[in-house]
């Protein structure tokens, strides 16, 4: 007889319209195994409090109630009509209610607020978080640093930052020419001013993100996103061989990030050069093959796919080395992004082979022996 399936699972199995089961399922158990009130905190816009991105907005709460995840949704620090505001903080609360989502209603001024937080979240409820006092911006990052939530999304209509019509899935605040984007409404402006200070006052990680109600569910259970993502780059470390690191915390990195166990001794890798972001959470590892420079392994762990991680690496890597070879499987959905980034590349059976750098005479070289090399997982 077939287990029937549980509510959660029915809400995974939902998720799938916007991306694999298996990511949504990946995702809907790395943020459950997080402590509740530190899920997500959703900066609201009020004009996503109206029809219809409202209704969009309850029904993404409703699902991510149904999950067991409870985000704290702050309404207020966009706007300075404090009758407004509380109007707004009520009229969600109830529509929530209405909704079946069990809510909670309080002040960034109240008394004791991080410990209601976590009572709340604790119990499943969702907190409508209001903000009348006149330093939102002072409030807003004093909650972020306090409440160290995963993710500090910015709700508002447009989902996300463009230029000339084209979606911006990544600005890195470390890099002038991305801080000096056109056409930025001032609203825009106004968020990434507001997360480069948010980032510049915060030690831990936290990603800040600008998404619409309409995709609010991409944005969290997919890989892709759907919004803006604003980080600082990631730290990448080089070194010259495997002595320096943490073999275990390298090991279990690979494999995280290819979803495979590694089947060789990782010490006896002839590794000439790693990059390694400082976190372990992805990296890059060359090697020699044939007299020519081998990437071998290229990675990012799951959880930190979608925010740059990868680029960051791969930046210092061809910064570092001007020529190099490397393979990828004909299924690897990285290969799109490979073959931007690369000089050339040649199809041999199950495999694509990629190449920077090479001269002529060394790129048939570097196809017979990348197809060759024995694998690790």
């Amino acid at each position: 007889m077939t287990k029937p399936l549980t509510i959660r699972d029915k809400v995974i199995r939902s998720l799938s319209a916007i991306g694999a089961i298996k990511d949504a399922r990946f995702y809907a158990e790395l943020f459950s195994s997080q402590e509740p009130e530190q899920f997500a905190l959703i900066v609201i816009d009020p004009r996503c409090l109206k029809n219809p991105l409202l209704e969009a907005l309850i029904g993404n709460i409703r699902i991510l109630s149904d999950l067991g995840l409870t985000p704290t949704l702050l309404v207020g620090a966009l706007d300075d009509d404090m009758t407004s505001i509380k109007f707004q903080s009520q009229r969600l609360a109830k529509d929530l209610e209405s909704a079946k989502v069990r809510t909670v209603r309080l002040n960034t001024a109240s008394y004791g607020l991080i410990d209601s937080l976590k009572k709340a979240a604790g119990q499943g409820r969702i907190t409508v978080l209001e903000n009348t006092t006149p330093q939102k911006r002072k409030d807003l990052i004093a909650l972020v640093d306090r409440l160290s939530p995963g993710k500090v999304i910015f709700l508002q209509p447009s989902g996300g930052i463009s230029q000339n019509g084209i979606r911006v899935p990544v600005i890195n605040i470390d890099d002038d020419a991305q801080l000096k984007l056109e056409g930025l409404s001032h609203g825009q402006a106004r968020f990434i001013d507001l997360a480069r200070k948010m980032l510049d006052s915060q030690t831990r990680n936290i990603v800040y993100i600008i998404a619409s109600p309409l995709n609010l569910l991409q944005e969290l259970f997919t890989i892709k996103g759907s919004g803006t993502l604003i980080r600082r780059g990631a730290r990448v470390n080089t070194y010259k061989g495997l002595r320096s690191l943490d073999l275990q915390a390298l090991k279990s990195s690979i494999e995280f990030g290819f979803e495979k166990p590694v089947i060789s001794e990782l010490a006896d890798w002839p590794v000439k050069r790693i990059f390694i972001e400082e976190n372990y959470r992805g990296g890059a590892i060359l090697t020699e093959v044939a007299n020519l420079t081998y990437l071998s392994k290229f990675w990012v762990v799951k959880e930190a796919q979608g925010e740059g991680i990868a680029r960051d690496i791969w930046d210092v890597l061809v910064k570092k080395n001007h020529k190099f070879f490397w393979r990828s499987r004909l299924s690897n959905p990285f290969n799109d992004w490979y073959i931007k980034s690369c000089d050339g590349m040649q199809v041999s059976g199950n495999w694509r082979v990629f190449w920077r750098g090479l001269e002529t005479q060394d790129i048939q070289t570097a196809i017979d022996n990348a197809v060759a090399v024995s694998e690790d997982f």
